[in-house]
């Protein structure tokens, strides 16, 4: 999930083909460059919302399935529904997902076209971009952050609040419905500040696009620490619960419009783009799933979150200084 994208990307950039989105890896990337594709700069926004949703979802619905799946078939049946699920997936991209990368018209141009050469690491040139490598260093804070909740909440609440494997599955339905909820809600919010900025200054720049991100930012470090605060407290468990649905709404604010943001900002490479963004943001959240439970013990879970917490505050800024030199750099590498 974290190197294979660059690949699957640097082949659609290159042979021009969606067809060969084999695998989750490579639907991540190659999804982003349909987006950009085939939706105008105001209507992607909703469109990654939609897209996204599904991406993000199965990290969270996933344990409520694999717990009643666990409980009632054995853990051995889990495998056994994913390559039935992987199967059916891949027969219907291979035959319903159309071609949409644009041709360009020989017949239109005396110039011959430059020959793309397929280079499966080609994406990790992007990272020379302050504009998506700053804007990639927040989302992998965060997205490692999911992970470590992800590693931690069954612990937490099998210990604390004596839940069984399918009622810890019950649990991540507050983070279903908040990542849905915020995918949907953040696309729309999205593509709103553009059509709304577009109409107030007669243009648009993809920098707009990152004024959508800004109440995620402020929702997904309160409620974190508001979660590792009432985990120590060991308050009524609807409380954090309730922090992991606030939590999960901010993050999808903040992904959705920080993800547009790189569709729009490298029109022609956009799934190079969110390739090495995915690229980046798996391998971070790999090695935080790997230390998080020697973390919390070391640490205890009060000074875990509150870290965590200041990490995410940190990479707040990466996201600023876009805001406000995303465009200059831009302009400057286009010369």
């Amino acid at each position: 999930m974290g190197i294979t994208p660059l690949g699957w990307a640097s082949y659609s950039d290159t042979r021009e083909t969606r067809r060969r989105a084999f695998g989750g890896s490579a639907a991540q990337s190659i999804g982003a460059g349909t987006i950009s594709d085939i939706f105008i700069h105001t209507e992607r926004g909703r469109a990654y919302g939609w897209f996204n949703l599904g991406n993000i979802i199965g990290v969270v619905i996933g344990p409520t399935i694999g717990g009643y799946i666990t409980q009632y078939l054995g853990w051995r049946f889990i495998f056994v529904f994913l390559s039935i699920y992987g199967s059916a997936t891949l027969i219907i991209i291979y035959f319903a997902l159309p071609e949409t990368f644009r041709h360009t018209q020989l017949s239109l141009t005396t110039t011959p076209l430059p020959k793309k050469r397929f280079n499966p690491f080609l994406s990790l040139g992007l990272l020379r971009y302050p504009n998506l490598s700053l804007p990639i260093l927040y989302m992998s804070i965060i997205f490692s952050v999911i992970y470590v909740q992800n590693t931690l909440v069954p612990i937490t609440f099998s210990t604390k609040y004596n839940l069984s494997p399918s009622n810890v599955g019950l649990v991540f339905l507050a983070t279903s419905i908040g990542y849905s909820l915020g995918s949907i809600a953040s696309g729309s919010y999205s593509d709103f500040l553009l059509t709304k900025n577009r109409e107030k200054y007669g243009s648009i720049c993809p920098e707009m696009r990152i004024n959508s991100i800004w109440l995620g930012s402020v929702l997904v470090p309160i409620s974190l620490l508001a979660y590792g605060l009432f985990i120590v407290k060991n308050v009524h468990i609807a409380l954090p619960i309730s922090s992991l649905f606030f939590f999960a709404f901010g993050t999808l604010l903040v992904f959705n419009g920080s993800s547009t943001y790189l569709i729009d900002a490298f029109p022609g490479r956009s799934a190079s783009a969110t390739a090495v963004n995915n690229c980046f943001k798996s391998i971070a959240a790999s090695i935080m799933s790997f230390i998080s439970v020697p973390l919390e013990n070391a640490l205890g879970t009060g000074l875990l979150y509150t870290l965590l917490t200041v990490f995410i505050i940190s990479g707040t800024s990466c996201m600023v200084i876009v805001y406000f030199k995303g465009k200059k750099w831009r302009e400057h590498f286009q010369k």
